[in-house]
């Protein structure tokens, strides 16, 4: 699963996260008529499914001991709130304030907490868990992404598009109960739902790279609880 993971970019994997634990999910971070919600790692639900999943991936080798959560989203993809995402790639990431550490860009605030582009070594150091609450077909708007683009660092927004069309996509499909697994590096994308009905995933970001001179906004460890947060539109 690493060595696919690391040369594509993405790998689909069995979470255990068990029906009872993605039906409280469901009941408690995602609110009608909205397409998501940033920053929930406070949220008693999301942290105990983050330190679950982050324990589970360390112990199959994929994560370091040392990892930590530092982000929580919940997307819902419906017939009240069928969107689409453009290509791109997961570049900001939430701090406990403004950053000023050198190689830290595009310092920002969205729904009051501050946000920031990483340095391309912490980028590559961070892993994405998508982990899909309902069934997500080739009718569900899932996400399409250009495997292996995460090896080509940060790529500037105009070549974008070439680089999709040179390279080819995938589409992303899976089962209630699955992760995808990505680098938020990876340049991924999503249309439309053919037939607008949830689509909705819970998108946890772990870091298990060398300290930062930089406090991320929120952690939470694999072996114990944490701290604060708010927030709400997403880009997926």
């Amino acid at each position: 699963m690493m060595a696919s993971l690391e040369d594509r970019g993405y790998v689909l994997w069995s979470t255990s996260v068990n029906s009872d634990a993605r039906e409280v999910l469901r009941q408690t971070v995602f609110r009608t008529g909205e397409a998501g919600t940033r920053c929930l790692l406070h949220v008693p639900a999301v942290s105990s499914v983050a330190r679950a999943i982050g324990r589970d991936l360390i112990d199959v080798g994929v994560l370091a001991s040392g990892v930590a959560a530092i982000q929580a989203i919940a997307f819902d993809k419906s017939a009240d709130t069928n969107w689409k995402v453009t290509w791109h790639q997961d570049l900001m990431f939430p701090f406990d304030r403004p950053v000023c550490a050198d190689g830290y860009e595009l310092a920002s605030v969205k729904d009051g907490v501050d946000f920031a582009r990483p340095p391309r070594a912490v980028l590559e150091d961070l892993l994405a868990v998508r982990v899909h609450l309902d069934d997500c077909d080739d009718d569900s708007g899932p996400l399409r992404v250009v495997p292996g683009s995460h090896r080509s660092g940060i790529i500037p927004s105009a070549a974008i598009q070439d680089y999709v069309a040179s390279r080819g996509e995938i589409v992303c499909t899976a089962k209630e109960g699955e992760a995808l697994l990505m680098r938020p590096l990876l340049l991924h994308a999503s249309s439309k739902a053919v037939v607008p009905r949830h689509r909705r995933v819970l998108h946890l970001v772990y870091y298990s790279g060398a300290p930062i001179p930089e406090k991320w906004h929120r952690v939470v460890l694999p072996n114990q609880s944490e701290l604060k947060c708010s927030g709400a539109m997403p880009s997926e």
